[in-house]
């Protein structure tokens, strides 16, 4: 079994910078509550800890004793009703009114921090198993209210540590020896620690068994799954999966729950039975062998002492809380502190001219394969170049390196005769527009997933252009809010569901709805039939007359139309050249064309 690397145990030994780093993000957002939350945990700390059970009851042990007078008891009978109202009044506009607010201000800072980082990490990030698992732990300081919980926890810490000063002063007033029974509960920290680190190891241990319980819970729940769950016998190889992981959670569970019990009940003796009875028999010493310690005093010990020992737990259980909320803090701090791999240039692109691979090769990563080798071509302005070849031949990656969503492996890609690195990132994004295979539309309005920013009523008129160029507007139209209406029903029980054809169609309209200089379309006619395809190239060359268009796809019915054809196959460039040449050339580019026309001929729609 797995256990937590040096590298997590390093992020546990940080709970102060974490929580500095909660703090600092308080301070920067919401200065005033935070003061105000630290001063009504203080206050109500110090108040029923040292007000309540010392003072208010050595009082009134004096007065039983006729050494104090009423009119003194009544004095401090009423200060501590004072007392009452105000941490009450500090407790009511903390739960009620500061603490909501700064909830909400805070979690909106870290959102906006992590928003931010998100549109700055590169794509690679996300297809990153370990990176994403580390972004999506980052969100957990919002999700799982981890920045509330930090922030009240050290809040009660400082309460709970000014009202522990308090109560030892007053201890080593009465007899310094008491200090003694008081540092086993400081042992109870240690043992919390190590009961801690086992249920981190217990969780990490679960986190793979508890991930594919969730994939079968999300997978039996989902309409993506729904027919071939009800058309195949594939639920029982799940329910049969999702068991066999509650029983190997049981496992871990066996494995660590002995330990953990284990170490509770030394903290529990620790924590409870020496202190509490050794201050007791030590107070009994001193009022009934040696005779000076009066009555009132030793009530007011016992009471200090079993104070002192709920303060020393909470402060304990605050400290292992801390110590785990902390390793989200670690994880949103290491996301924040990503350096993106994609660095910007400086240099803001000019129009479009030409576009050049020069010896490009490409791979993921250090120890997998190359996905492109070697592959060189230029692209002039106004051309229209198709990119085809077969699955798995390296077409979506050359459009992921063109976006420069990815850096080259070797060689490199001119944007005018310059290396694109040289260029402003986000400037040289927008000279393009692009359509991706794994298109996507938002839970917004048809205009808003068209234009992909806010809508005026001047922009309308550009939405229904670019819907009737993208053949979307037959169906937005006949709709009864039109380009209004809401795609999805992630929000709203009568959102518009689109067919796969109608989205594919929606997100093409985004090409036509802005100006750009060139257009990479990335298989945009993967949900269209033959004949709607055809239209939809129609559209498009209607709609990019004097720009510059690159197709990935396939299919070969858009090469027939590009001034240039890449034909790739496994990595690399096998052939270049326009339909005529290609086809003259009787190679790999002709044997695929007419596959697919034959297959077109015989009424097979791929």
């Amino acid at each position: 079994m797995k256990h937590l690397t040096r590298e997590e145990k390093r992020q546990k030994a940080h709970i102060i910078k974490n929580t500095a780093f909660m703090l600092g993000c308080a301070i920067k957002c919401a200065p005033f509550s935070l003061f105000i939350i630290y001063l009504s945990y203080v206050a109500e700390n110090i108040y029923y800890a040292v007000v309540v059970n010392v003072m208010l009851l050595e009082t009134a042990l004096s007065v039983i004793e006729g050494n104090g007078t009423f009119t003194e008891f009544a004095i401090k009978i009423v200060i501590l009703i004072l007392g009452k109202l105000l941490v009450d009044l500090l407790g009511y506009i903390n739960v009620f009114t500061i603490r909501i607010k700064f909830e909400i201000k805070c979690e909106s800072y870290i959102n906006a921090l992590i928003f931010k980082k998100a549109q700055e990490v590169e794509l690679g990030c996300y297809e990153n198993p370990e990176f994403f698992d580390k972004y999506n732990r980052a969100t957990w300081v919002v999700d799982k209210s981890g920045f509330k919980r930090i922030i009240e926890g050290s809040a009660w810490t400082l309460g709970s540590v000014c009202s522990l000063v308090l109560l030892v002063s007053y201890l080593i007033s009465i007899d310094p020896i008491l200090l003694i029974f008081l540092i086993c509960p400081l042992a109870v920290i240690g043992f919390r620690v190590i009961k801690n680190n086992l249920e981190l190891e217990k969780e990490e241990a679960m986190t793979p068994f508890e991930r594919e319980k969730d994939y079968v819970r999300r997978t039996i729940l989902l309409k993506d799954f729904a027919k071939e769950i009800k058309t195949t016998n594939i639920f029982v190889v799940l329910e049969k999966r999702f068991r066999k992981a509650i029983e190997k959670n049981i496992n871990v569970i066996k494995k660590y729950g002995w330990k953990i019990a284990l170490i509770e009940c030394i903290s529990d003796y620790f924590a409870e039975i020496i202190p509490v009875t050794g201050g007791f028999v030590y107070g009994c010493y001193r009022l009934l062998v040696v005779g000076d310690l009066p009555i009132s005093e030793f009530s007011v010990l016992v009471s200090a002492i079993t104070t002192c020992r709920n303060k020393l737990n909470q402060l304990a259980f605050y400290f292992a809380m801390q110590q785990k909320h902390c390793l989200w803090v670690q994880n949103l701090r290491d996301f924040l502190n990503y350096e993106p791999k994609i660095k910007s240039g400086e240099l803001i692109p000019d129009e479009f001219e030409s576009l050049e691979f020069k010896n490009v090769s490409f791979r993921y990563t250090e120890n997998s394969d190359y996905i492109l080798k070697n592959v060189s071509f230029k692209l002039e302005k106004g051309q229209t170049m198709a990119v085809v070849g077969q699955n798995g031949a390296g077409k979506t990656t050359l459009s992921k390196l063109i976006m420069r969503f990815y850096d080259v492996t070797e060689g490199e890609i001119l944007y005018n005769g310059i290396n694109i690195k040289e260029y402003d990132v986000l400037k040289y994004r927008e000279k393009f527009a692009s359509v991706f295979q794994d298109y996507r539309v938002f839970a917004m309005t048809v205009a808003e997933n068209v234009l992909t920013e806010e809508v005026s009523d001047e922009s309308k008129e550009t939405v229904v252009k670019a819907l009737k160029l993208a053949g979307a507007y037959d169906k937005i139209g006949s709709l009864p809010l039109k380009e209004d209406s809401l795609l999805t029903k992630e929000f709203d029980k009568d959102g518009v569901l689109l067919s796969g054809g109608e989205t594919q169609k929606v997100t093409i309209a985004r090409l036509f709805a802005r100006d750009f200089d060139v257009a990479v379309l990335d298989e945009p006619s993967s949900a269209l039939d033959p004949v709607a395809e055809s239209k939809m190239y129609d559209s498009l060359l209607e709609g990019t007359k004097g720009k510059t268009v690159i197709y990935i796809s396939h299919r070969l019915s858009s090469a027939t139309r590009s001034d240039i054809i890449l034909v790739f196959n496994k990595g690399t460039l096998e052939e270049i050249g326009s339909h005529e040449e290609l086809m003259k050339n009787d190679g790999y580019y002709c044997e695929m064309f007419t596959l697919q026309a034959s297959g077109y001929k015989g009424g097979v729609a791929e």
